[in-house]
């Protein structure tokens, strides 16, 4: 793909109006080779993938995390401009990098991802408004069986819901109040080709359900901010507006890129001086309500 693709009228509605949309082939099976390549070569990348719990206490979730980016591979995709002006589009403003994982499933892995908002996180880092959306490009198959996307409909239309915290999460709902929204909504599985792409709202209802199968299942997730609406807490220096030079669409294809990992810094979670530790440990900010 060399050409900027820009969405059309009918797909911003359609993002407005389920908060989502599934752009089918958005990165091509040659644009993915190099990284899928370095992933096989080396699951752990250096040890910045780590394991963690959510909702059911199994730690059976990988994720690799970076806030900044730089020339090599995983850098140029998050400002590549057809994921940049997608995100401008359903937003209606410029937007910023706000931070980007790896989410990896591992095979016949038991975890689940429960449900939850992912604005609900954001709004405790400062985030005064939901400008915010994340788009989920599937680096390999995601199948229902493999633990795919699951969605409320329209259930961005809530607004923030208030998050509950318990002892195998911090971002619980109150079941009450769950189970009345998912009577209310319809519930969609977004299974995933290797290469589509996921737009999705700050604020709908998402989920995924545990890896039955024998592959893994690889999501790389860019999550974007508008410019107007930088954290106004403080600690928060990792999510104010960064430079964002947009790349060509051309640069993967072409292998414009200086390496796959390397370049952009990749957080590490467990130490606490690391600007990503804040971003998966929240316990010290405001009280989630």
């Amino acid at each position: 793909m060399t050409n900027e693709r820009r969405l059309t009228v009918a797909e911003v509605e359609t993002f407005r109006n389920d908060g989502f949309l599934l752009l089918k082939g958005l990165f091509s099976e040659v644009e993915l080779a190099p990284l899928k390549g370095d992933l096989e070569r080396d699951p752990t990348v250096g040890g910045h993938f780590f394991s963690v719990h959510d909702g059911d206490g199994v730690g059976t979730h990988d994720y690799m995390s970076w806030t900044r980016h730089a020339d090599d591979y995983v850098g140029t995709a998050t400002r590549l401009a057809r994921v940049v002006h997608a995100a401008e589009d359903l937003i209606g403003e410029p937007v910023y990098h706000y931070h980007s994982k790896m989410v990896r499933k591992p095979p016949h892995s038991p975890g689940k991802v429960d449900w939850h908002q992912d604005y609900g996180g954001w709004y405790q880092e400062g985030c005064l408004f939901p400008s915010m959306l994340t788009c989920a490009v599937a680096v390999t198959r995601a199948p229902a069986a493999a633990g795919c996307l699951r969605m409320l409909r329209g259930s961005h239309s809530l607004g923030r819901i208030d998050w509950i915290s318990d002892e195998t999460s911090y971002y619980s709902l109150y079941r009450p109040r769950l189970k009345a929204i998912q009577e209310r909504f319809e519930l969609v599985e977004l299974e995933m080709e290797t290469g589509d792409a996921l737009f999705f709202h700050a604020n709908v209802l998402h989920t995924s359900a545990p890896n039955t199968t024998d592959a893994p299942r690889t999501l790389m997730e860019f999550s974007y901010n508008a410019v107007s609406n930088p954290p106004v807490f403080d600690g928060q220096a990792h999510h104010q507006v960064k430079p964002l030079e947009i790349a060509a669409d051309n640069v993967l294809a072409e292998g414009h890129f200086d390496g796959v990992f390397g370049k952009t810094p990749l957080h590490d979670i467990d130490n606490p001086d690391d600007e990503g530790y804040r971003i998966f440990h929240r316990q010290d900010l405001p009280s989630k309500s």
